[in-house]
């Protein structure tokens, strides 16, 4: 039962009306959250996008409250570390009350300095998702941003379909954005322009000229 349970929680995903469960705090002695956590609105989330400009970037939508998230977050976590040219922020919609158990549990998860860790002013309610637009209210939810702040991806659960979105589909979007980058960075070598006076222009033109006046009998 206990499975079958997790399975339809996955599928469903968590919405903001989920009890707080203090029960899914992780287990056994946790050290000193080693991440900060910082409560933000939407114009200091839009601020921090903008700082980020020229990175490439991820946003993950959890809250310690919703049994998929805390499953796929460590996924995000680790992404910041194997990526250099990528920035994770973590946005959590716990009560800002609970500021300090978002930041154990993401200590516990993997977190650290290498990602921005924010917490809705507004929580888990509407306002908050309707600020953030997670459409139905519903997480995980993530937001994929490309160089120049564009937004590119979302991934979001959607109940009506046959299959959800998994890691691996986060895994290939953000691989597309980050070579994009690549190439903007690094493009292709231009042939070096022909110099004037450049001997072989000069040849290939004459002996063009001198075949023309043979041909006509000059």
């Amino acid at each position: 039962m206990i499975a079958l349970a997790l399975v339809l929680a996955s599928i469903a995903g968590c919405s903001s009306n989920e009890p707080n469960s203090a029960s899914l705090e992780p287990q056994g002695r946790v050290e000193r959250p080693s991440v900060v956590v910082t409560i933000v609105d939407r114009a200091e989330y839009d601020a921090a996008l903008v700082s980020l400009r020229g990175k490439v970037v991820l946003v993950d939508c959890w809250a310690t409250w919703c049994l998929p998230c805390l499953a796929q977050l460590p996924h995000s976590l680790e992404l910041a570390k194997r990526h250099d040219k990528l920035a994770v922020i973590t946005l959590s919609f716990d009560d800002p009350s609970k500021k300090a158990q978002v930041a154990k549990v993401l200590t516990a998860k993997g977190g650290d300095a290498r990602q921005t860790h924010f917490l809705s002013r507004e929580g888990g309610g509407t306002q908050s998702m309707e600020d953030f637009e997670i459409t139905g209210g519903a997480l995980p939810h993530y937001k994929l941003y490309d160089r120049s702040g564009k937004l590119r991806r979302t991934f979001e659960l959607d109940p009506s379909a046959e299959t959800q979105f998994t890691t691996a589909d986060i895994d290939a979007a953000l691989n597309e954005v980050l070579n994009e980058a690549v190439r903007i960075a690094n493009p292709p070598p231009l042939a070096p322009p022909a110099r004037e006076g450049d001997f072989s222009n000069r040849c290939s033109s004459r002996c063009h000229f001198d075949d023309t006046l043979a041909s006509i009998g000059l």
